[in-house]
């Protein structure tokens, strides 16, 4: 799952279109992906197989391939658009590769907002008659040194759902209001790998760009242990 929520809805026929556009450049020689999809039909019938090409809103070229190698592909099947109500695409980390399906970056600015409403949202849904956690207001702090760049706010967006996520979860457990009190605030910044620490009242998050976010419970434990 990682890297979908950067992923945008578009309609299936725009969606084929940027496929095609990318199956396209690979034909004049450029590495490209291949796009494994399976078409769900008005009928129930699914079809599968490689995408060759689209020719919009009238057909889909598509390849069976053998050991993942088109040159030694069984079959070909040729599909009309019409009976299309649905495309899933396996392996969905190509699609990181066509911009038009992937959605922008934030920028520095949405990101800081972004961190004030997480941080908010938590101090309401615990104590909702509250602005403050334990006599400060909770707050998500960055230190943008090596993460003010398309990689690192990305990893940073994602880390910030991540630690808000892990929060909510102590906070739900037994003692869990006690325990999220303690942590007045949360600081990112560069570092090595993906990990989390509670260190007195701080939680200090450290983000890799180049690497995966790990999943909420990761940064749970990671806080938990210092609580």
């Amino acid at each position: 799952m990682d890297g979908v929520q950067r992923l945008v809805a578009r309609r299936v026929e725009k969606m084929l279109d940027a496929l095609a556009a990318q199956v396209a450049r690979g034909r004049t020689g450029e590495e490209v992906p291949a796009f494994n999809l399976t078409l769900h039909l008005a009928q129930g019938i699914r079809l599968s197989g490689v995408l060759i090409d689209y020719l919009p809103r009238e057909a889909i070229l598509l390849a069976s391939a053998k050991e993942g190698l088109l040159s030694r592909n069984e079959a070909v099947t040729y599909v009309e658009f019409s009976s299309i109500v649905a495309v899933t695409v396996e392996s969905p980390a190509v699609l990181h590769q066509v911009p038009f399906l992937v959605r922008p970056a934030l920028n520095r600015e949405d990101l800081q907002r972004h961190a004030e409403r997480l941080a908010k949202g938590l101090t309401e849904q615990f104590w909702p008659s509250e602005s403050q956690l334990g006599g400060q207001v909770m707050s998500f702090e960055v230190d943008w040194v090596e993460l003010d760049t398309e990689p690192g706010r990305r990893a940073l967006e994602e880390a910030m759902n991540a630690v808000a996520h892990a929060l909510r979860s102590i906070g739900r457990e037994q003692n869990g209001r006690d325990n999220i009190r303690r942590i007045a605030r949360v600081k990112f910044s560069k570092g090595r790998q993906m990990a989390a620490t509670l260190e007195g009242d701080t939680g200090r998050v450290s983000i890799e760009p180049s690497a995966s976010v790990p999943p909420a419970q990761v940064f749970r434990k990671g806080f938990f242990a210092g609580l």
